[in-house]
This record gives C-alpha cells, sequence and structure tokens, in this order.
C-alpha cells in the first residue's frame, strides 16, 4: 500500500494521538497530515515531478520525518543523507542521486558543495540544487503557509527512497526501494512480532537517514500508528531513562547500540520488561550481549537483512531466540531463501553457501546502475545476497560472512565474523576484527586486530581463541589496537585499510604453534 494512505488513516481515526515526539517536542497525527501536507506543496511548487529526488541532510528530529513524508506525499524519492558521511561522499551521492532539491540547513549544506551564509546555522531550508542553493526556503515559513494539496492517487511501485549502502569495501550505491516494497516488508514485521496496531511505542536512537531507521522503524511507525520517541544522538544514560519512563516496547538497533545501553548507569536495576521486541541487525550479536538482556526479560532477537530486501529477511520467533541466540531464525513470510554453492546449485540442509533471497520486498534496483543489476540478480529473481550461511530447517539461519571476507588459509575455509563472534566472548574484548595477510604457505595467514584497553598482550589470546573455536581457525597472529577499530557511518567496522592498520601495530611476534 502506498504510504499516503496510511498518514491520511491515522489523521482521520486518530487525529490527536501523539505520533512523535523529540525532546519536548510532538506531534499528533492531525499535525503530521497538515504539515506534511504543506511540505508536499511547496515542492510541488517548486517543480517537483513524480520520481523527482529530494535530498534530506538534517539530525534526528521531528522535522526529518516532515521532510521524508512530505517527499513521498509530492510523488518524490527521498534521499537520505548521512550525515556521518564526509563532505566528498555526500557529493557523490547527491551527484548520484541528481537531487532536484535538498532539505538541510547552513550548517550542514556545506556538505554538498553550498555555501549558505547565515546567523541562524541550525534553521532548516529547502535548497534548490538546480540553482546551486539559492535563494533558499525558510522551513519555518513553509510550516506556517497554508497552501492548497491534496494527495494524488499513486502507484505503490512509485519510489519511496534511495537508500545508499554504506561503503564498506568501495563506493556507495543507490538502492531504490519502492511503496510496496517497503510496505511487503511492514506487513511481515507485524507478523512476525505481533505488533498491536495502534499501541506499539517504539524508540528511535540511530541516524534517521540509515536504511534499518527510517525504512524499518519509521515507516512501521507510520503504518502501525503508534508512536515514536526520536533522540537526537545516543546518550546512554539519557536512552535508559526513556526506555524505563516511557514503556518502550520496540527497541530496535545494531549490537553496539545494545551495548552502550547495558554499560549505562543504572542498568542493572532498570525495568525494562516493557520491551516485547528488541530487534538486532547489522553484525552478529555476542552472546554475553544476548545474556545481559535475558537476564533482565528482554530477548533480543537477532535478524539478517539488507537494504537491497528493504531491511529485513529472517527473524527468529522468540522461543528460537532464547533456545539459540546465534541463529537469525526463518524468512518472513514473503520470502524466499536458498542457500546455493558457486555454481547456483541449491545444497544440503546446513551446508555452507551462498544466501540468495526473493520476494516482493526487494529493491527495484540498484540506482542507474544496469551492470551491477544484472550481476545481483538471476532470469528468475534471485537475489545473490554476497553473504555465506548454512540453512537449518528448524533452527534456521546462520550466517557465516560475507562471500568476500571469507578466507582460504591453508586450503581450508575461514570465516572471520565466526571467530568474531568467539573473541566476542574472552574478557576484556571489547572489539575485534579477523581477516588476512598475505602468506606464501598459508595463502591467507588469518590474523586479527583487538581492542581491549584491560588487554595486556594479543598472544595470550591465541590460546584462549583456540579452545573456542579450533586450530585452523584461530588467528596466528593478534595485535592490540589502542584505539577503537574504524568503523563506517553505519557503524560497521571498516575492512578497508586493516592491512596497513595491521602493519602499523606493534608486532609481538605471537604466532600460534
Amino acid at each position: 500500500m502506498h504510504f499516503n494512505r496510511y498518514i491520511a488513516h491515522w489523521a482521520k481515526h486518530r487525529p490527536d494521538a501523539v505520533a512523535l515526539r523529540c525532546e519536548g517536542r510532538s506531534l499528533n497525527w492531525k499535525e503530521i497530515d497538515l504539515y506534511s501536507a504543506r511540505v508536499a506543496a511547496c515542492l510541488l511548487e517548486q517543480g517537483v515531478i513524480p520520481g523527482d529526488r529530494v535530498g534530506i541532510l538534517l539530525e534526528n528530529s521531528l522535522d526529518w520525518c516532515l521532510a521524508f513524508i512530505g517527499a513521498f506525499r509530492a510523488g518524490a524519492i527521498a534521499v537520505p543523507f548521512n550525515r556521518m558521511f564526509g563532505a566528498f561522499e555526500l557529493e557523490q551521492i547527491a551527484g548520484d542521486a541528481d537531487c532536484m532539491l535538498a532539505i538541510s540547513c547552513p550548517a550542514e549544506i556545506g556538505k554538498l558543495g553550498i555555501d549558505h551564509p547565515a546567523e541562524d546555522r541550525q534553521a532548516i531550508h529547502v535548497y534548490d540544487m538546480r540553482a546551486d542553493g539559492q535563494s533558499p526556503l525558510p522551513w519555518s515559513d513553509i510550516l506556517a503557509t497554508e497552501r492548497p494539496f491534496r494527495d494524488h492517487r499513486r502507484s505503490d511501485d512509485d519510489g519511496i527512497a534511495i537508500c545508499y549502502t554504506s561503503g564498506t569495501t568501495g563506493v556507495p550505491k543507490g538502492i531504490l526501494l519502492t511503496h510496496r516494497s517497503v510496505d511487503t516488508m511492514v506487513q511481515s514485521l507485524i507478523l512476525t512480532f505481533g505488533w498491536t496496531i495502534g499501541a506499539e511505542r517504539f524508540v528511535i536512537l540511530a541516524p534517521l537517514a540509515f536504511t534499518g531507521t527510517c525504512i524499518c522503524v519509521l515507516c512501521p511507525l507510520l503504518a502501525t500508528g503508534g508512536i515514536g520517541f526520536i533522540e537526537k544522538g545516543v546518550d546512554p544514560a539519557r536512552a535508559l531513562d526513556l526506555i524505563v519512563r516511557e514503556r518502550i516496547t520496540y527497541f530496535p538497533g545494531v549490537p553496539a547500540l545494545f551495548e552502550r545501553i547495558a554499560s549505562a548507569p543504572g542498568f542493572a536495576e532498570a525495568d525494562i520488561s516493557s520491551i516485547r521486541t528488541g530487534n538486532a541487525g547489522g553484525a552478529p550479536v555476542p552472546r554475553a550481549l544476548l545474556e545481559k538482556y535475558l537476564a533482565k526479560g528482554v530477548t533480543i532477537r537477532q535478524q539478517y537483512g539488507t537494504s537491497e530486501a528493504s531491511g529485513a529477511i529472517t527473524n527468529p520467533d522468540f522461543d528460537l531466540a532464547v533456545q539459540c541466540p546465534e541463529s537469525a531464525g526463518h524468512p518472513l513470510p514473503t520470502f524466499d531463501l536458498e542457500i546455493r554453492d558457486a555454481d547456483g546449485c541449491v545444497v544440503a540442509a546446513n551446508e555452507p553457501g551462498e544466501i540468495w533471497i526473493r520476494g516482493p520486498q526487494m529493491m527495484q534496483g540498484y540506482w542507474r546502475k544496469p551492470e551491477a543489476n544484472a550481476e545481483a540478480f538471476d532470469a528468475e529473481g534471485w537475489y545473490r545476497t554476497g553473504d555465506l550461511g548454512r540453512y537449518d530447517p528448524d533452527l534456521g539461519l546462520f550466517v557465516l560472512d560475507r562471500k568476500k571476507n571469507m578466507l582460504i588459509s591453508g586450503g581450508v575455509n575461514v570465516y572471520p565474523a565466526e571467530v568474531e563472534r568467539a573473541m566476542a566472548r574472552i574478557e576484556g574484548v571489547e572489539e575485534a576484527v579477523v581477516f588476512g595477510m598475505p602468506s606464501e604457505k598459508w595463502g591467507d595467514e588469518v590474523v586479527a586486530i583487538v581492542h581491549g584497553p584491560t588487554l595486556a598482550s594479543g598472544a595470550a589470546l591465541i590460546p584462549q581463541v583456540r579452545e573456542l573455536v579450533g586450530a585452523y581457525k584461530t588467528p596466528r597472529r593478534i595485535l592490540l589496537s589502542p584505539d577503537p577499530l574504524p568503523r563506517t557511518a553505519s557503524a560497521k567496522i571498516r575492512r578497508q585499510g586493516l592491512q596497513e592498520l595491521f602493519l602499523s601495530l606493534p608486532d609481538e611476534e605471537a604466532v600460534a604453534g
């Protein structure tokens, strides 16, 4: 269903119910309908036609949400700009998306190559990218000005957003999602999580520009008519207080976010029992972290997904999440999932291979990249994820690693993510990344970089890792980094440059026997 219809529905049936709150401000459904219509009308006055792109470069706020909703109500495609990207990346993305307009503020718009000298650096404006941002329109005037507007009948196959990958190993690619693909994902999550329409209380801590936030949190909120509590940034103590005070029912995030909340003062005593769904994605969740929440009556469900699939592909039910927390669960109702070998043939149960998926919530394609689309999809619509996994008919999907991260050491396959999960269980290890160094003897020499301020030696970790994963998977050298590991704009460890970082660190000559 087109998301315009959800806005109209809740404005009619729950007009005075608060829909969004952020740092003392709130909007009810009637106000969301009113203000997003004014934004949409303004965009149309500026010449926007269906399919045009409108960029959003703002911090988390109610205005970010109004910009996103206003864009799709005007028939435009929203392009969320990640503020954690550098100016070079953002200019690349803006050029690739060919944005007609951008909604931003003087403090941020310079990252898109537009200079806007203004006294109030945080005042939001609409910038015309065709005119180098000249004569920007003040956001406050847009929201205050009545303009005639009515929602036109749109196709469910209209684009809703172009979300750009975080570029862990290369240039970000634009992923074109449609109203149909996102709504299919939302309906699957409603079935999977058993959400109660009009009653769920979402916390939004991660940047709204993330696919996992704007598509997998904000869009479900718009569809279910609940209430969302938005934070501008992550202050663990403040976030924990919010979860307790507002009786949050849905807490999504990456594992690092769950860890920060668990490390906040007062977590041990905090009553977080209102959380019915803790949903983690983006990286494997260490068992020790899962157990911290389980001890407080909260089950974290480890989801597997990609932006190309509108965010979510699999999810375990509550019993499975407790019984086997390493499992990413079974496919959502709308997805087909197969594990295939290098020749594209389906492998037997529990055999490793590449994860292939197919379903109506898949992206329409990579934006303006026909060659990448031809490489990613086969003739029957199956998408090659580039992820390796194995599927157990009873326990579901176990994600092993990215295909391009797999190492061949001494003729055997080593999956770095599997070793990283094991290392995360060792006391003192805060972060670990496993990768290969070129070796005439091994092909890929398995090595690791670990961050943990209390650790004295990387060499001392080697026997502990060997006990957990076996000798052939154990890094032959483990070096300690005094600094946290480099991360991408979506909080994933940046794998580019790891070999150079390894060579720059003090080497204890900690070679495993």
